[in-house]
């Protein structure tokens, strides 16, 4: 039979080795900053086979080609691509970029007239395919693909979380419903979109999506074997302060630019998911021009596996393949890209 002071001991060290299994590694990681001229207003960025693929902001001249390419390798600018306007082959803005399994494609969508282009990486001004929204795809305003002939959107006014569409603009699925994550009970199907709009993430084999929460810090996670969502926040619970204001439409939420942001990108390997998370207010971010010092690195399931702070603000984000380097836009007044390596976890 265990003595007082043995059963102390055992106590102790049981203590300390699940404390220790449970303890999230933290690092600081510090980056490397390189400019290329040809960046005009970087807004997003993504990686394939060891290119970065740069967005230029919506808000640049016509004049500015929207898409970019960078050489990793070689660490040199190769060329621009795509063209702004309305007509074939032509797109309005670059919101954002999504990969499949080919090597030589990607597909760029613009929200502004609602239109999903493929591209391959070559050097050229127009999209070899197009594809407008219509009916109720028109509704949603972020959209990734989710079969070969069905994509899926988060909508500006649906009680669910995840709406699928055929290639005909018609809902044929939904996924999931918004959270009230607020004390309100006012709330609309818009007002609730509006207080749960995120940024979209996907893997190469779409056996997961992912939402991270701009004004809460929750992740929603989408199996696609299940169907079903997983809902995962930071400790403690948070999200933005708003109210809400009547217009002639109806009521919107408006923000309190004091109370601060949350997840400002993600982005989806293979089994990993890496969010870049702010915390900051639209006050201070006019104020030093900081948007996100973190990324908080989760698996599919949900399970926070590491933590890294980084030594200067980014506005999005990319991993290479093997996990080993992230890249970043930089928020300061010479945008450029970070270099992180990212350690073993």
């Amino acid at each position: 039979m265990l003595n007082k002071q043995t059963f102390i001991l055992f106590f102790l060290i049981l203590f300390s080795c699940s404390s220790k299994e449970e303890k999230t590694p933290v690092f600081d990681l510090i980056g490397e900053k390189k400019i290329y001229p040809e960046l005009i207003n970087p807004d997003k960025v993504r990686l394939k086979l060891n290119h970065l693929i740069v967005l230029e902001s919506p808000s640049m001249e016509n004049s500015t080609p929207p898409i970019h390419l960078i050489d990793l390798n070689e660490q040199k600018f190769l060329y621009s691509i795509g063209k702004i306007g309305f007509g074939p082959g032509e797109i309005s803005d670059a919101s954002s970029v999504e990969f499949d399994k080919s090597d030589s494609i990607f597909f760029v969508y613009s929200s502004i007239d609602k239109k999903i282009s493929r591209f391959s990486f070559k050097k050229i001004e127009l999209a070899s395919d197009q594809m407008k929204q219509k009916n109720d795809f028109f509704k949603a305003y972020s959209v990734l693909r989710f079969t070969d002939s069905t994509f899926v959107g988060i909508l500006v006014d649906s009680p669910s979380r995840m709406v699928e569409f055929n290639i005909n603009g018609d809902s044929i699925a939904s996924y999931g419903v918004l959270e009230n994550f607020s004390e309100r009970k006012d709330l609309d199907n818009y007002n609730l979109a509006q207080i749960n709009m995120g940024w979209f993430g996907t893997n190469i084999t779409k056996s997961h999506f992912a939402i991270a929460s701009l004004f809460s810090n929750k992740i929603e996670i989408f199996s696609r074997k299940t169907g079903n969502f997983e809902s995962i926040y930071l400790d403690p619970k948070e999200h933005t302060k708003f109210d809400l204001v009547a217009e002639p439409t109806g009521q919107s939420v408006y923000w309190d630019l004091t109370s601060p942001y949350f997840f400002r990108d993600i982005v989806l390997t293979e089994n990993t998911i890496f969010a870049l998370f702010g915390g900051f207010s639209e006050t201070q971010i006019q104020s030093n021009s900081e948007i996100a010092k973190t990324v908080y690195i989760f698996s599919l399931e949900g399970k926070l596996k590491a933590k890294l702070n980084l030594s200067n603000s980014i506005k999005s984000l990319a991993v290479t393949e093997d996990m080993t380097k992230l890249y970043g836009i930089t928020t300061d007044s010479e945008p450029g890209i970070m270099e992180f390596k990212i350690p073993k976890f």
